[in-house]
Parts: structure tokens; sequence; C-alpha cells
């Protein structure tokens, strides 16, 4: 036998060559250092974004003692706790921690090298280290404050561990195994998935193994996972009153990927809010609203799993073609993103634009499928390598698709990548045409496949521009901000989220007109978007157009009439035109839908006076003083109308207490002096 066809002897000499894996490991750190040394004046390196901001927050406080916490866990914790361990040691520095991680990084592709080494050969393991030590994705993500860094470490050293065991399964390496599957399950979840292929192969590959040794080699593994993941569960039981061994988040993760409006790609549970501060919020509060009463994290979860179980019931044809194009989505060249992008990155760091554009997921997929046609008669013994590529895929294709979710597919791809270009250079000396011919053949319909335009290119580019500027824009960098979203639109024109976004920006800034084209805009790509009629509307109000104010809140109510906000602007817009009782109406129905919403009180009271109501008022008023017994415009406005009336005592005590409030209140201290000075002269008249 020749190449590929031939098991690998285990005498691969790794105490001779071990310069040769250092060489390996000192590229990837070298490649890595180039590029944060390029990256690190960008916006892109101190400006954190959406997952980074709020890992960034967690890990603030858990370096600050808050190791416990207080809620089960939402979103996996042991990147935030990795953050947090590096604050406590070397200070919140956001280049230490890339520099941890591009060590990490750096690793990995070593451990990838030595286990290519033991499932191939030599130089198929230092291939595959040196195809991942320049990976363009590998080393984006290595650089930037996100847990796919950790990812890639547990994968390519669960690898490692895997193909030690192939020659020398020792009880320490099953046990190792099962604690870096539950590291993993606290980094990505889905990594869950794995046990039972390592179970599975632990019981077939090693049949010849007596059935007491195997049973011993799996509670090892278990334990291994035990030991990570049962004091996580009994921390979430403790601190949230419910035992989880991750997260709590599957429920709503899953409907979000698999519903009637679903396309692959990450749809938040409402619509705009798809940032990490409100996933558990809103998956709360949906429920319960549809629950009608308070609900824990186990029945959240489980009432989103309900309405993906009865979505899948009752069209399983659509639901078919939905995971079909997930499937796709999940192997193909676009890298999803809901962050950052690579492609922006490159735009400041020339060692990854080059290495971008030659060498991308569209890439290593048809390498792979070469190096996996070449090597299939050595599938009884490689057949764990599928196994582990297909399960993490399937467990992304589940959910829905982004490309950090399925990155730990990669190493696994890299391995079949290296046999391809080892191979592939034999078969080119030894004229071996007709297995060449075959794995030419599947890479070609892998390449083809796999670079489908799914996904608009521009997407992530567009992405990435509107987080930034998001972030920019809660700093108060508006400026920044706008030139941000302006490219986010230059990338991706009916981008909704930035057209609104770059509004609100140009609103704080003064730029009515520009602030008002954006919200049409935005209302021209989503006519439903109802914070948009709001916004726009009240710029109308600010600059006189009330009949288009009006119209525009009536538009906002028609989408989703539960808005007590709109309610009260329109009841404003609607008082100030002399239409007092339909602006009665909208005052009540904000009432309704917020209780405690103290202004609407106030001005329904306002209202009520004109309308020579004084009773009706005097009851909002009062209601107002029970929300808040300081509120000094409840107390001047009521005085304001107590004083109307002629109830001149009651009025002075309230305009006392709003001088108490605020003493330097002068139109208050007018009204009060000129009453006190009535009372007096009228005291004084015999």
């Amino acid at each position: 036998m020749t190449g590929m066809d031939a098991e690998p002897k285990r005498a691969t000499p790794d105490g001779k060559r071990w310069w040769f894996y250092l060489a390996v490991f000192l590229l990837a750190l070298a490649v890595r250092g180039v590029h944060l040394v390029a990256v690190h004046d960008s916006p892109l390196f101190a400006t954190l974004v959406v997952d980074a901001r709020e890992y960034d927050r967690w890990a603030q406080e858990i370096a600050a003692g808050n190791w416990l916490g207080r809620e089960v866990f939402y979103q996996a914790p042991l990147y935030p706790y990795f953050l947090g361990v590096n604050y406590a040691i070397l200070g919140h520095d956001l280049l230490a921690v890339r520099v941890v991680q591009i060590f990490l990084g750096s690793l990995a592709c070593l451990f990838l090298a030595l286990a290519g080494s033991r499932f191939f050969s030599f130089p198929v393991g230092i291939a595959a280290g040196v195809l991942l030590a320049l990976y363009p994705v590998a080393i984006f993500f290595d650089t930037i404050i996100q847990k796919s860094a950790l990812d890639l470490f547990l994968m390519t050293l669960l690898l490692f561990l895997v193909a030690t065991l192939l020659h020398r399964p020792r009880w320490h390496g099953w046990l190792c195994s099962g604690l870096i599957l539950g590291l993993f399950a606290l980094t990505r979840e889905n990594a869950l998935v794995l046990l039972p292929v390592i179970g599975l192969w632990l019981w077939l590959h090693f049949r010849a193994e007596p059935v007491r040794t195997r049973l011993q080699w799996s509670a090892l593994v278990l334990a291994g996972m035990t030991a990570i993941l049962f004091p996580v569960g009994l921390r979430n039981r403790i601190v949230g009153g419910e035992f989880f061994i991750t997260t709590s988040q599957f429920g709503p993760n899953l409907y979000m990927g698999n519903h009637a409006g679903a396309n692959g790609q990450y749809i938040p549970l409402r619509w705009g809010r798809c940032t990490p501060e409100f996933e558990r919020l809103d998956a709360t509060e949906l429920a319960e609203a549809a629950l009608g009463r308070k609900v824990t994290p186990r029945e959240v979860s489980r009432y989103w799993t309900g309405k993906v179980v009865e979505y899948v019931r009752e069209n399983p044809g659509q639901w078919l073609l939905l995971m079909a194009r997930k499937w796709l989505l999940t192997w193909n060249a676009a890298e999803l993103v809901d962050a950052e992008d690579v492609d922006t990155y490159g735009e400041y760091s020339w060692l990854l634009r080059i290495l971008n554009r030659v060498f991308h997921f569209g890439v290593l997929c048809p390498l792979a499928a070469f190096g996996l046609a070449v090597t299939w008669k050595q599938r009884d013994r490689l057949w764990v390598l599928y196994a582990i590529v297909l399960s993490v895929a399937a467990s992304v294709a589940m959910f829905y698709v982004f490309a950090r979710y399925r990155y730990p597919m990669v190493p696994v791809l890299m391995l079949f990548g290296a046999v391809a270009m080892v191979e592939g250079r034999r078969m080119l000396l030894q004229r071996d045409l007709r297995n060449a011919l075959i794995g030419v053949s599947l890479a070609l319909v892998i390449a083809v496949t796999v670079n489908l335009p799914l996904v608009p290119a521009a997407s992530a580019r567009a992405t990435t521009e509107y987080n930034l500027g998001r972030a920019l824009q809660e700093q108060g960098k508006l400026q920044e901000a706008t030139s941000h979203y302006r490219e986010a639109l230059r990338w991706k024109p009916d981008f909704v989220q930035a057209h609104f976004n770059l509004a609100t920006v140009l609103t704080a800034t003064g730029d009515l007109p520009g602030a008002i084209e954006q919200y049409e805009r935005s209302l021209q790509f989503r006519p439903d978007y109802a914070d948009a009629h709001n916004n726009l509307a009240g710029l109308f109000d600010e600059a006189g157009r009330w009949d288009e104010a009006i119209a525009q809140y009536r538009q906002a109510l028609q989408i989703n009439p539960n808005q007590a906000n709109v309610h009260y602007n329109l009841a404003g817009v609607l008082a100030g035109r002399g239409a007092f009782g339909e602006a009665l109406t909208h005052y009540a129905e904000a009432v309704r839908l917020v209780p405690g919403y103290l202004e609407a009180h106030v001005n329904m009271a306002i209202v009520l006076d004109r309308q020579g109501k004084p009773e009706k008022a005097t009851e909002h008023y009062l209601a107002a003083l029970r929300i808040d017994p300081n509120s000094v415009e409840t107390h001047y406005n009521f005085a304001l109308s107590l004083t109307a009336r002629g109830e001149t005592a009651e009025a002075i005590r309230h305009y006392r207490e709003v001088l108490r409030l605020r003493p330097d209140f002068a139109p208050a201290k007018g009204k009060l002096d000129s009453l006190l000075a009535s009372e007096r002269k009228t005291q004084a008249t015999p």
C-alpha cells in the first residue's frame, strides 16, 4: 500500500522532531502578533460590541469579587470567568487578554499538529498545524474579545487526546477527555453532542477490550464531565432555584432558529432587540405574557421548546426546507456574523487581508473533501473524526447559524485539508491520476456547493460597522457613530436599524431634517417599525407639523396599540390642538397600560381642568402624588389648579411643598408670595 491507504505507524518520532512542532507554535504566535500590532490602533480594538461588551461587564463583576453571580446562567459562563481571572491578575487590560488568547491559539496549532501526526503521519500533522496557524478566521478570533478562542483551544486539545487514546488508551486520557468535554460545554453548549460521539467510539472502536474495561473508561469520561458540570448545576440551583448543568437558553435559542419566520440566521424574539441584554428579558416577558403568570427559567425554556414542537408538527415540509437551508448555511463559505467580521478587520491588517483572499472556509472545505476521499479506506479508524464534525454541524443547523458556532468544525477539516496537501503532492510525483481524479471530483462538487451565494457578502461588513456605531453612540461619540452608521448603509442600503440609529444620532446633534429623512428611509424598508413612526412623529411635532405628527402616532398605535408612551405623546399633540376629548382617551389608555405613569396622570389632570372638571382633575393629581409624593411638577400644577378654584389654603400648602423640594423654583415662589399677600390683605381689611 502507498500513501494514505495504509494505517500510519505509531512510531512517529515526535521526540526527535519537536523543533518542527515548536516552529508551528512560533509561526502561529508570530502571525497573530503581526495582526495584533496592525489592528491595535483601529477603532475595532478598543470598542467592545454586542457579546464582547457583555462578557467584559460580567468579567469585571467577577474580578471585583462577585464569583457566584445572582441568576441561573443564560449565556455560557466559561469565557467570562476566563476574562475575570485575567482581569483579577492582570487588571482590566484588553491587550493582555488578547496576548493570552494568541498564546492559547498558538498552542491550539501545536495540539492539532500533534493530533495530525497521530491520526495520519508526521508530515500531515505539521501541515495541519501550519494551515491552522495561517487560517485567517483563526487569527481573527484569537485577537477579539470572544469565546471562540477557547473553542479552538478546547477542540484541538480534545482531538489530541482522542488521537493519543487511539493508540494508547490510558485511564488518565479518558478522564482528561471528560474534563475537556465539560469545559467545552461551558463555552459552547452544543459541545454536549460530543459526549455520545466519544462514548460510541469508545465502545465500538475498542470492542476487543473487555466490557469491564470499557465500562471503567466510560465511567472516567463521565466522571471528568461531572467534575466540571455538577458544580455549575449546583451553583445554578443555589442562586436561581433550578438545576441546569450549563445554561437555561435552550428553548429560546431553538425557537429563534425554528419558527415560521426563520431563515437560518439569528432573528431576535422581538425585532430590533438583538443584543445580549435583551435576550433573557424578552424570552421571559413574552413567555409570561403568553402564560399569564410569572415563570421560572426552566418554564421559559419549555415554553419556547413547545412552540418549536408545535411549529414542526403543523409545518413539517416547511421545517424540512428550513433545515436544508440551515445545513447549507452551516457549510457555506460566508462567515455569518453577529458582531464583528474578518473582512472589516482586514481593512486594518494587511496580513489578514491577504490570507483571507486565498484561504477561507470556501477553500478549506474542498481541501478537506479531497483529504477525506483519499483516506476513505481508513474509515474504520477515522470515523470518529467524521462523527465529530458532523455532530457539531448538525447541532449548529438545529438552531441557527453563526460562523463562530461552526468554528469548532474547523480543526477537523484542517486535518483532512492537510492530508489533501501531503497526498496531493505524492499523487503528482507518483502520477497516481486515478485516485487524484476521485479526490478532485469530490472537491469540485463541494467547492461549488459551499461557495453558493446564499448570503450577500456585504452583510457582514454592514453588521460590524453598525455594531461599532452603536457602541460609539452609547459612549457619546456621536460624530464617530454617524460615520460608522453611514458606512454600514454604504454596504447595506436597506439596513433598517442603521437608518433608525443614524436618525437618533442626527436628532441628538440637531440635524432634524437629516433625522426625518433617515426615519422615513427606515420606514420605507420596514413600514411596521412602530418605534420609527413614534420618533418621526416626535420630530414632526417639534417642527410644528402637527397633522403629520398625529398621523405617525396613529400609525405606531395601529401596529402596536399597547405602547403607553405613544398614547401619551399623541395625547399631548391632540391636547395642543384643542382635541381634549380624544386626548383624554389616549391619556387614559396610557394610564391603563402603565398605572404608575406619573406624567400621564398629571397631563390628564391639566386637560380635565381645561374642560372644567376639577373633581376629576383632583383624582389624577392625587394619583400622581401617590406614585411620587416628591414630584415638583405635580405639586405645582395641582397648586395652580387649586388657585384657579379659589382653594387658597390647599394651594399654599402645595406651593410650599414645591419650594421645600426645589427652593430655587421662582414661579412657585412668585405664586406663593402673591397668595400670601392677598391673604394678608384680606385679613387686614375690616
